[in-house]
């Protein structure tokens, strides 16, 4: 299998996926209008992770902004991270958010709500 790497866009964020070292970043903005399929291969990707034997899995969102469709993608994503947790893998999701950003940082408590794990929760040092 290959990696994923993505450049981000004004309307897309970066999507870098080192399957060797089991880390993924999610970084920038998600404005898109079919982000469904922006988020289809990376999902994928997720899915055939479940087949492979346990291990450690690091995920960083770095999301300054999205629309509320790709909210809907994102959760796919988490969703399809927790099946991954349930499967005996440890999945570790660090939601980096500014620390005047209310918004991202509740998004990111509903959403570890949502797919019943914790994040680690950290202010942006930039």
């Amino acid at each position: 299998m290959s990696d994923i790497d993505t450049e981000g866009t004004l309307q897309s964020p970066t999507i870098s996926f080192d399957e060797t070292n089991n880390y993924l970043l999610i970084e920038g903005r998600s404005t898109l209008e079919n982000p469904a399929k922006f988020y289809q291969p990376l999902i994928s990707k997720l899915e055939n992770c479940k087949k492979l034997p346990a291990r450690k899995m690091e995920i960083d969102f770095k999301l300054e902004y999205f629309n509320t469709t790709s909210s809907i993608s994102i959760l796919g994503v988490l969703k399809c991270l927790q099946s991954i947790r349930t499967d005996g893998n440890e999945v570790v999701i660090n939601w980096f958010y500014d620390a005047e950003d209310e918004d991202i940082l509740e998004i990111g408590e509903d959403f570890s709500t949502i797919v019943k794990f914790p994040f680690n929760l950290i202010v942006n040092s930039n």
